[in-house]
């Protein structure tokens, strides 16, 4: 099974909120480039979502057309050997009677008998036969169940992986950076702890920007 590495890498400029040295136009510019690059994020996070989706739909239907396909062998398998067993259980009674008959009948046909008695015991092991191939069978069926036990674990899995990434995508919401914001007036604004905030934004420190798109957890 293919494995989703989400990697989201957004770059920020830290810088203290006192006066940027740098021109208005700069900051507008790499604001932009910062919410192009999360937004291009977002983008891959929804398509790689789809692939997801796309990948349980694809072993739903194989699950059912391997259900459908070991149904429709078992039965058929199952009929041919029954008509089979059939077949050679009247061969066998008829050989039973027809050497009873010879032996009550007849002294002279021992050879005969013998025959008889030795076409019944090749029919007995087919027979026996028959019975083992049967109960492979059922041995191959349990096997096939226990794959696809283990396939629809797979299947469970992966939508609660799937679960996972939608709630986690809405447990937290945006707030841009204003005039005389810090990282402590936001946490006592939104009731949330400062180291909160630094571990869901990734922050080494207490530094921002004004004008920067804080993850705020609800």
């Amino acid at each position: 099974m293919k494995n989703f590495i989400f990697l989201f890498v957004i770059p920020f400029f830290f810088h203290s909120c006192s006066p940027i040295k740098t021109s208005s136009k700069e900051e507008k510019h790499q604001l932009e480039l910062t919410l192009h690059e999360v937004q291009t994020n977002l983008d891959d996070l929804r398509h790689d979502i789809s692939c997801f989706h796309t990948e349980m739909q694809i072993i739903d239907g194989k699950i059912k057309h391997q259900e459908d396909s070991l149904q429709n062998l078992k039965k058929e398998y199952i009929e041919k050997t029954k008509n089979k067993i059939e077949i050679l259980s009247k061969e066998l009674s008829f050989l039973e009677k027809r050497s009873s008959s010879f032996e009550e009948n007849s002294t002279n046909s021992k050879n005969e008998v013998s025959q008889l008695s030795s076409h019944a015991n090749e029919t007995t092991l087919a027979l026996s036969q028959h019975k083992q191939k049967i109960n492979e069978l059922e041995d191959l069926l349990i096997k096939q169940e226990r794959k696809l036990n283990k396939l629809s674990k797979i299947k469970t899995t992966l939508e609660d992986i799937v679960k996972t990434i939608k709630s986690n995508s809405s447990n937290y919401f945006l707030y841009k950076v204003k005039a005389k914001d810090s990282l402590e007036k936001i946490a006592k604004k939104n009731n949330v702890s400062i180291s909160a905030i630094k571990r869901l934004n990734n922050l080494e420190n207490d530094l921002i920007v004004i004008g920067q798109e804080l993850k705020i957890p609800k």
